[in-house]
């Protein structure tokens, strides 16, 4: 079966920089699955994968603009230290967790800190990177109903919900 509309598509997969450095996969590569054409891959990856067949590889470079986008310098901000908890010790280069006000989790890392303030980055830490994909298709079906109408009424982060009842 070929990779299409309403199918399940299982997939091993690496993803490197241009750099040579592996983000995700490598010795032991990477395995996702998704219904093609529901919006769970980038769109310009998933171009790549249709008409695919099980043992099919294939190398996709996706842009920035393509992949996490660019970096978008209003995703900068700097904070008052003061603003931290109590106690949390702040380091350039580290990963941080916090939620927004409806209590979505948000990620940020610090750029920059001195005794006053630090420089958050909320950008994907992928931003603004060329992404190498080496993709394997290990299986392709159809997908059941109920795969189907779960993967229509889930929440798109920044573009609302089909049906859910998470979203405001």
């Amino acid at each position: 079966m070929k990779v299409g509309a309403n199918t399940m598509v299982e997939i091993e997969y690496t993803v490197t920089l241009d750099s040579g450095e592996v983000v995700e996969g490598g010795e032991q590569a990477a395995r996702y699955s998704f219904i093609f054409e529901t919006g769970q891959i980038f769109p310009a990856l998933e171009r790549k994968l249709k008409d695919l067949e099980p043992g099919d590889t294939t190398e996709v470079t996706l842009a920035p603009v393509e992949a996490f986008g660019e970096i978008k310098s209003e995703l900068m901000k700097k904070v008052p230290l003061s603003e931290f908890p109590p106690g949390l010790e702040i380091e350039i280069g580290h990963m941080y967790r916090t939620v927004d006000s409806r209590g979505n989790p948000m990620y940020f890392s610090v750029k920059e800190k001195d005794e006053q303030e630090a420089l958050l980055d909320f950008n994907h830490p992928l931003a603004g990177k060329t992404l190498h994909f080496k993709v394997l298709i290990t299986n392709v079906r159809p997908a059941t109903s109920e795969e189907l109408a779960k993967a229509s009424s889930r929440c798109m982060p920044n573009e609302g919900c089909s049906s859910c009842s998470g979203c405001e």
